[in-house]
């Protein structure tokens, strides 16, 4: 970026700051990117995420700004990062978020109260049940497709199978998600609550399921890193190994829902910056071995669409750029605290992700402005 955007950029989070009377944050925080790029050669996410941050570190002397950090003085302050992009819109975006992380797990305690209450008044275990429907219907499609070919004829197999494809997998990838109540325990709230186990042993649940991938503790050594990149190739195939007749193609556009664990050994100098670790450890192999795309257009079989209804293919818009299309929607990471005598780890799930909004950050939010709009005016906030 040349140094006259760079300034650009800071003065506009300078003044953003400014106006919110809020001064360089100096404990922990949880950070929100949200991008939308025009360029026809536009980087990944990724890529521009590390750009973006490296920036909202150490400030630019032309910038009017009291301090010599801008948003932030070290970007480890970062405890939970999601970072999501489109592709070849209309106008470009840059949208940030910072919140202390303390608020950050106020909210999550708070979303996790207005869940349960919401559910209460919902049929949401009704939905989920009739979403994990879906992988029944798949399987039996596979398994009696001999009889349902030569009933269809195979220009409707094909495309039946695609669809019960799509939707099984959406439900197969929700189910490795942690919920927000789950992420809100593993941190240890609500502090007063009486759970019929501790943080630690949600945390142990997370790494024990097969529907996510488990990569092991992260390097804190002198060449560890290609151990641990090792680590996560063998994950990868074995994850592939596991749900293949589910998940090859891939025909759903995925982000990555990523939680970490430090070992209680490792060293306060070599504490990893969350967005590094997606971007030198996961990205350069989930990407390329699952196959995955940055954006939902990527998964329409615009051909076949334009020979079944011509309208219908218009109403999807324009394709993004082609260099845009490997990669993910979006990505998260949530540092928990080490615990003495408990093994570090890196859990990642593959989340189905069609619109790009499903981060747990948003969806906290959304939560809580939907239970309080169904509360009495006089006890709103």
């Amino acid at each position: 970026m040349p140094k006259s955007e760079r300034i650009r950029f800071q003065t506009q989070v300078a003044t953003q700051l400014t106006a919110a009377k809020r001064s360089t944050f100096t404990g922990d925080i949880a950070l929100k990117l949200q991008l939308a790029t025009t360029s026809r050669n536009a980087p990944q996410a990724h890529t521009i995420a590390k750009n973006f941050l490296d920036l909202l570190d150490e400030c630019d002397e032309a910038v009017k700004w009291p301090r010599r950090d801008l948003l932030y003085k070290d970007d480890r302050q970062i405890q939970a990062l999601s970072v999501s992009c489109r592709h070849g819109v209309s106008d470009p975006e840059i949208f940030l978020e910072a919140r202390p992380f303390a608020a950050m797990l106020d909210d999550l305690e708070l979303a996790n109260n207005a869940i349960q209450r919401l559910t209460m008044e919902s049929h949401a275990g009704y939905e989920q049940e009739r979403e994990s429907e879906w992988i029944d219907s798949f399987r039996s499609i596979l398994r009696d497709e001999t009889k349902i070919r030569a009933k269809l004829g195979d220009g409707y197999y094909e495309a039946y199978l695609k669809m019960t494809r799509f939707y099984a997998q959406r439900a197969l990838l929700s189910r490795g998600s942690v919920t927000l109540p789950i992420l809100s325990w593993m941190y240890g709230r609500p502090e007063s609550a009486s759970l019929s186990f501790g943080k630690e042993m949600w945390a142990k649940l997370l790494t024990e399921s097969p529907l996510r991938l488990q990569v092991g503790s992260l390097p804190v050594a002198s060449g560890d890193s290609t151990a641990f990149k090792e680590s996560v190739r063998v994950e990868i195939a074995a994850f592939k190994a596991r749900w293949d007749k589910l998940i090859n193609p891939l025909v759903v556009p995925v982000g990555l829902e990523v939680v970490v664990r430090p070992s209680p050994k490792t060293p306060s100098g070599v504490l990893h910056d969350l967005d590094n670790i997606v971007r030198d450890y996961l990205i350069p192999g989930i990407v390329p071995s699952f196959g995955t795309v940055t954006d939902y257009r990527w998964t329409i079989d615009h051909e076949q669409l334009k020979k079944l209804d011509s309208k219908l293919a218009e109403s999807w818009g324009p394709m993004p750029p082609p260099g845009t299309k490997a990669g993910v929607t979006r990505y998260e990471v949530w540092r928990l605290p080490a615990v003495d005598g408990e093994p570090g780890f890196v859990s990642v799930a593959l989340v189905a992700d069609v619109d790009a909004t499903g981060d747990l950050m948003g969806v906290a939010d959304r939560k809580i402005d939907e239970w309080s709009a169904t509360l009495p005016r006089k006890k709103r906030w």
